[in-house]
């Protein structure tokens, strides 16, 4: 796909880590792609969509790994929202994601306005990266359940980002728990 052809497209877009996993070793776990979501995991993935309900996070569509463990947050989270978005599994979100085929899934998705991609580290830390500043060197760090809500712009081989919020899963906690 020619990206620098393309005209520019605008999307907001909510990055995910997926939710606390089982290790490997765990009953039913016999390698990394082979982990699921832990109890603790899909507890905190449930109190984030209603954080992201009160933050009125409305989206379209998720693209997931996968992989169990973001496909589940995938699922909890498109269950939990107010608008329930279109579930998308999409590979170029496995680990060690290849980012060009990351940003030819955003811009097949990208008149959707609102989508969000759920996948794993260190491939969502290149992903901002790649478009709040062009380069790979990674200023956000995705920890287990994190997010970045984001609006960008796709204009061919340079997209360029702005970023509204980054929570961890704690001040995701805090927000659904609020009065």
């Amino acid at each position: 796909m020619n990206l620098s052809a393309m005209p520019v497209r605008e999307l907001e877009l909510l990055i995910i880590r997926h939710g606390e996993a089982m290790p490997v070793g765990s009953p039913g776990v016999a390698s990394d792609r082979d982990r699921m979501l832990s109890s603790s995991g899909a507890e905190k993935t449930e109190r984030a969509a209603v954080a992201l309900n009160r933050l009125g996070i409305r989206l379209n569509a998720v693209l997931t790994s996968p992989y169990p463990r973001a496909r589940q947050t995938a699922e909890i989270l498109c269950e939990r929202l107010e608008r329930s978005p279109q579930l998308r599994s999409c590979e170029a979100l496995s680990c060690e994601s290849d980012m060009e085929s990351v940003m030819g899934e955003l811009n097949r998705v990208a008149e959707l306005k609102a989508v969000a991609v759920c996948g794993h580290e260190p491939d969502l830390s290149r992903l901002a990266a790649r478009l709040l500043a062009d380069d790979d060197r990674p200023r956000l760090v995705f920890h287990t359940g994190s997010m970045a809500y984001m609006h960008v712009e796709l204009n061919g081989s340079t997209p360029s980002a702005l970023l509204h919020w980054f929570l961890d899963s704690q001040q995701l906690d805090w927000i659904s728990q609020a009065p």
